[in-house]
């Protein structure tokens, strides 16, 4: 069995997101599952890895639309839908990720772990 390379927690979430390349949004698609890490986010077309992306990923609450807007990186395209690494994202932004992820996961405690140790490698800097 392959060693888990995955320093966060994937939960399930689903979605709108849209993705942007180079000042124009390409997708607005659906998002699988999430981590403090990256997305899995399924598209009517792929993009090569390697290539850096904006995710915007909206959250609509009774009263108000949060969208949490990350920096990232493709890793990989597959039947699946495609891996975006996260690479850059600000305070607000990864406040507000850590405490959808912590809604959805079956261990809170873990993310808070994992946000801790993980803090310098996924903030903006």
């Amino acid at each position: 069995m392959p060693e888990e390379k995955r320093k966060f927690t994937r939960v399930p979430f689903s979605t709108k997101v849209g993705l942007t390349v180079d000042d124009h949004t390409i997708f607005a698609n659906e998002m699988r599952n999430v981590s403090l890490g990256g997305a899995l986010v399924l598209t009517a077309e792929s993009l090569p890895p390697g290539t850096v992306c904006q995710l915007d990923i909206e959250l609509i609450g009774p009263a108000s639309l949060l969208c949490i807007r990350v920096e990232g990186e493709v890793l990989r395209c597959d039947p699946d839908g495609m891996a975006i690494k996260f690479t850059r994202i600000d305070l607000d932004s990864l406040i507000h990720l850590s405490h959808l992820i912590k809604i959805c996961a079956s261990d809170p405690e873990l993310i808070d772990l994992e946000y801790t140790h993980n803090l310098l490698e996924i903030r903006e800097p």
